[in-house]
C-alpha cells in the first residue's frame, strides 16, 4: 500500500519535485575519493527529493572535508515501486558500477538490496539504514524476490570490510527487534536512535560520521 509521499515498507518522504534534468544528474567519482553508492527506499523517485538523499549529495559537495574524501553516486532507480532484485542488483552492478572499492548505503528496501548485493559481490562496506531480513508480512516485499531464500551471512561478511546498521527504535514500519536481529546476523556495528523512526528526516549527519570512522579504521 502506497501513497504519494510514503510507501508502507519502502520508506519514502518526497516533499518536493525537482526538475527531470536534476533528477537524472549523476555525481561522478574522482579517482582520489572514496565512492559511495546510494540505494533508495521503495517509491523514492525522484530520488533527490526523498528523505536524506539530496541532503547527502549536497553535504558531500559543499563540506570541504567530505568533498576531499568522498563522492556519491545518486541515481533514480528503475522499477522504483516494486524494487525487484532481478532489476536492482544488475543496475547497481552494471549502471552504477559498484565494485570492491565502493561503499553501499541502502535505506529501507535499498538496505535489503545492498545486503543481497554484498552476498554476491565484493564491496568495501555496507551501511544498512532501517534494514530487515524478512518480508514483514507485506505482499510488495514478498514480490520483490529478496526473501525467496535464506541469507548467506557468511558470504556477506566475507565480501565486506565493514558493516554498519542504523536503526530507529520508534520505527513504525520495521520493528526494532527485526533491525537488531539483522545487525546481529551481519555482525555489524549497530547505531541506534532511541527516538528515531524510519529515517524520513531530511538530514543524516551521523551516517557520514560513521563512514568516516569505518574508512579510517579499515584503511
Amino acid at each position: 500500500m502506497q501513497s504519494t509521499h510514503m510507501s508502507t515498507k519502502g520508506g519514502c518522504n518526497t516533499p518536493q519535485q525537482p526538475s527531470a534534468a536534476l533528477s537524472q544528474r549523476v555525481t561522478t567519482t574522482p579517482l582520489t575519493t572514496q565512492k559511495l553508492v546510494l540505494l533508495p527506499g521503495m517509491g523514492c523517485t525522484p530520488v533527490r527529493s526523498a528523505n536524506f538523499y539530496g541532503w547527502l549529495e549536497r553535504a558531500i559537495e559543499t563540506d570541504e572535508r567530505w568533498k576531499r574524501k568522498f563522492s556519491l553516486t545518486l541515481r533514480d532507480f528503475p522499477d522504483p515501486h516494486q524494487c525487484r532484485e532481478s532489476i536492482w542488483l544488475p543496475f547497481v552492478r552494471d549502471e552504477l558500477n559498484a565494485d570492491e572499492n565502493s561503499i553501499l548505503i541502502g535505506h529501507s528496501s535499498g538496505a535489503v538490496a545492498c545486503a543481497r548485493y554484498a552476498e554476491k559481490y565484493k564491496v568495501k562496506g555496507i551501511c544498512v539504514v532501517a534494514g530487515y531480513d524478512d518480508d514483514l508480512g507485506d505482499e510488495a516485499e514478498k514480490a520483490s524476490g529478496y526473501f525467496d531464500r535464506a541469507w548467506d551471512y557468511d558470504k556477506i561478511r566475507e565480501n565486506t570490510e565493514f558493516r554498519i546498521c542504523f536503526a530507529g527504535v520508534k520505527d513504525h514500519l520495521v520493528p526494532i527487534e527485526v533491525q537488531r536481529r539483522f545487525a546481529k546476523n551481519l555482525e555489524a556495528k549497530l547505531v541506534e536512535f532511541p527516538k528515531g523512526g524510519h529515517f524520513f528526516s531530511p538530514t543524516f549527519e551521523e551516517l557520514m560520521v560513521e563512514i568516516e570512522r569505518a574508512t579510517s579504521s579499515s584503511s
